[in-house]
């Protein structure tokens, strides 16, 4: 490790968790719809996303080791032995439908390889080189998204309708999870260039991502945006756990 203090030590483990844990939720979630898919080009597609997910989560779970000394829990470096649920709290429960399947990827794992672009130089050289390799793949995630969403959008109202409940399942989660502004955790990684942004200037990267493309479809979101492209009201931080990063349930 040359990340310094005890407490950049601790920030790091909770994002690297929180990452691993995602992508192998995410992986899990999209296992089931190898078979459930809509058509058979889905289902392959799906079953390639899957592997990818379960594969990001594979390579990110070892770098949970440097920190064993640190964090004193050794049982939480495993994924099988893991207690911690560092997951978004909307990936607890199965999908209800494909469009959940598309709305994890354009919006959750969208999220996620945003981060990733934000470590592809980081100081701590096992993430960036797990993180150039990550954003490889997602090129095609993205493009299977966005191609899903459109698609989905054009059909009749029932269709259309189940997208836009499907987004707003993921959306407030999304995008608390680059955190509060003051965020200490994604601050201290900033602050020793591990990632090169701080949350707000990370949730602006998302938003720049896939913004165009909800406005383009005319799909509204749950909480509005202002003219400087951040939430124009307050996110439910009140709900916000900073040590897992999700939103406790209402």
């Amino acid at each position: 490790m040359t990340t310094g203090t005890h407490v950049d030590n601790e920030a790091l483990f909770a994002v690297l968790s929180s990452l691993a844990d995602n992508k192998q939720a995410i992986g899990r979630r999209y296992a089931y719809w190898c078979n459930g898919a809509p058509a058979l080009e889905a289902a392959v597609a799906a079953a390639a996303m899957t592997q990818d997910e379960l594969g990001h989560a594979r390579t990110l779970y070892p770098l949970l080791e440097d920190f064993v000394q640190a964090q004193a829990v050794p049982e939480q470096i495993k994924p099988t032995t893991r207690t911690l649920h560092y997951h978004l709290c909307a990936l607890d429960q199965d999908f209800t439908g494909w469009c959940d399947f598309v709305a994890t990827n354009f919006l959750v794992d969208t999220a996620l390889t945003t981060f990733f672009e934000a470590a592809q130089n980081s100081t701590y050289e096992p993430l960036g080189t797990r993180a150039r390799k990550i954003i490889q793949e997602e090129q095609l995630h993205f493009v299977h998204a966005e191609g899903w969403v459109r698609r989905l959008n054009g059909p009749g109202g029932g269709v259309r309708r189940a997208l836009q409940t499907s987004l707003a399942r993921f959306w407030e989660e999304a995008l608390c999870w680059f955190g509060p502004p003051d965020d200490a955790t994604i601050q201290a990684l900033l602050r020793n260039g591990i990632i090169n942004a701080s949350p707000d200037e990370l949730r602006a990267r998302y938003l720049s991502k896939i913004m165009p493309i909800l406005n383009e479809l005319e799909l509204e979101v749950p909480i509005p945006l202002g003219p400087q492209g951040q939430p124009s009201q307050s996110l439910p931080w009140t709900r916000w756990n900073r040590t897992t990063r999700r939103l406790e349930p209402t």
